[in-house]
Parts: C-alpha cells; sequence; structure tokens
C-alpha cells in the first residue's frame, strides 16, 4: 500500500458485450449519438460492443474479478441496437467489465522510478494497444542509454516526477 497522497494511477471501467451480427462485418463502428457506443465487427459472426466508461477510481476489484452491472450492459446493447436500427439487436452472449489504466493528467507514465533502475509504462487508457509499440521502442532505448529523449519521442513530459515521484522504493513522494 502506497502512503497517502502517491496516487498515480487510476482504473476507468469499461463494461462490453459480444452480440451476435446476422453476418459478418468488415468495419469498426464508432455511433455518434446514442451515447457514442463502439462496434467492433468480428471474424465469427459477432460484434465487440463497448462505451459509457465509469468515472476514474483506485482499483480495489482484482483481475477477472470485476463485478459486471447488468445497467451497463444493457445501457451499450440499447444504444447499439438504436444506432444500428435493429440490426445489432440480439441479446449478448458474453458480457464482461474491465479496467484500463489511467493517470490523474490523462498521460501516460513512463519513464525512470528511481536510480535503483525501476522504470515504469503505463496509464496509456483505452489508447494501449495502440502505443505498445513506440512505448516499448522508448523505453528500449531509455533503458538502454539513460536518455529519455530519443529519435521518435522525448519522455520528458510523461516522466513519474511530473508528480513528484523521486524514490518510489522508500515510499517518498517530494
Amino acid at each position: 500500500e502506497l502512503p497517502d497522497g502517491f496516487d498515480l494511477m487510476y482504473g476507468v471501467k469499461y463494461h462490453s458485450a459480444i452480440i451476435p451480427t446476422p453476418r459478418v462485418f468488415t468495419q469498426s463502428v464508432f455511433f455518434s449519438g446514442c451515447g457514442d457506443p463502439e462496434v467492433y465487427p468480428r471474424p465469427d459472426g459477432t460484434a465487440y460492443c463497448t462505451g459509457f466508461p465509469d468515472p476514474a477510481v483506485k482499483v480495489k476489484e482484482f483481475p477477472g474479478k470485476e463485478q459486471v452491472s447488468p445497467d451497463a450492459i444493457n445501457r451499450i446493447a440499447s444504444a447499439v441496437a438504436t444506432a444500428s436500427n435493429g440490426v445489432l439487436s440480439e441479446t449478448p452472449t458474453i458480457e464482461q467489465a474491465c479496467y484500463l489504466p489511467s493517470t490523474p493528467d490523462g498521460m501516460p507514465l513512463m519513464g525512470r522510478l528511481d536510480e535503483c533502475g525501476t522504470f515504469v509504462a503505463a496509464g496509456h487508457g483505452c489508447w494501449g494497444i495502440l502505443l505498445g509499440p513506440a512505448s516499448g521502442e522508448s523505453m528500449a532505448h531509455l533503458i538502454a542509454t539513460g536518455s529519455d529523449v530519443s529519435e521518435h519521442m522525448d519522455l520528458r513530459p510523461l516522466s513519474p516526477k511530473r508528480f513528484g515521484v523521486v524514490r518510489i522504493e522508500e515510499g517518498v513522494k517530494t
């Protein structure tokens, strides 16, 4: 447990539903209106549907044990059915929830945490998969060279030091 005031990472809970589709769709859809649900077609004749994130919180649920809110699933399914004019109106076959890591300012936390060789690259929110390759390359450069500026990226604005973190190993925030 970190000391009070040491809140660097939060979780934004997203619910999602797998909804059968009448045929295999080939394009992702982001509906503007109806609450802005997102629909990601899959090659198996289903669509991964999500939207309506909860506010950021300190996560207390364990991975794989997240509570799924029936109201959140109903909201997603209803919005998707409305936005698709009923094309995606089947009952969800899978209902799930997960947390996306986020920082207080919404920017990833990337850099050296201490002088003992502890590094962090987290808090990318919903952009984690997209930013993964660039984050990996930048962190590899930092670890290998000690420089937080590479050919492709400047990690200085993402440093944990922006939150006053200097020595994690002692639980000290300055």
